[in-house]
């Protein structure tokens, strides 16, 4: 296999990455979707006004004071907060532990799907599996209909600049950036 670079191939469409992929991505993607995206931030308003809803409903249906009520409420927007962090680092980790075996990654964006191989391992994926993708100023992130799910697609990958902006050209035709 030759692991040899980002060449493109314009006859068929075609971008191709290479890359080692790293927890630090999967941690930056996971936050940068749930912090930076309006699906992701849908999520975390949802889950804030659920955990106020029932701070505020519990106690006053037993009869708790104001002040009683705003304890429990603030207890309880505590409590995310605390483990938000901790539950979006085991969601990288989970989806780091994904792509790790394959160590280096040669991925093949195509029109119609794309393609990961390293290692003895390869995996195909159509594009309808992802409806969104965003980028950052390190990589592309491409989201699963999976609300956990992210592939990270590092720019490091590319060794001319021309290729990420033919896979944003790509990414642009068949998914919804966000």
């Amino acid at each position: 296999m030759n692991m040899g670079g980002g060449r493109v191939q314009q006859s068929t469409g075609q971008v191709t990455f290479v890359y080692e992929p790293t927890r630090a991505d999967y941690a930056k993607a996971v936050r940068r979707f749930t912090f930076g995206t309006w699906p992701g931030l849908r999520g975390q308003v949802f889950l804030a006004l659920f955990t106020l809803a029932l701070s505020w409903t519990l106690p006053t249906l037993k009869g708790f004071s104001p002040t009683a009520t705003a304890f429990v409420m603030a207890c309880a927007v505590v409590a995310v907060l605390v483990t938000l962090p901790r539950v979006l680092a085991r969601v990288a980790r989970e989806q780091y532990a994904d792509v790790e075996e394959y160590g280096a990654c040669r991925t093949v964006v195509r029109e119609d799907w794309l393609t990961t191989t390293g290692g003895e391992l390869s995996s195909a994926i159509e594009w309808r599996v992802f409806p969104w993708y965003f980028e950052t100023d390190e990589f592309f992130a491409i989201k699963t209909k999976n609300t956990r799910g992210v592939f990270v697609l590092p720019k490091r990958g590319a060794q001319d600049p021309a290729d990420v902006d033919r896979l944003r050209a790509l990414l642009d035709r068949n998914l919804r950036r966000i």
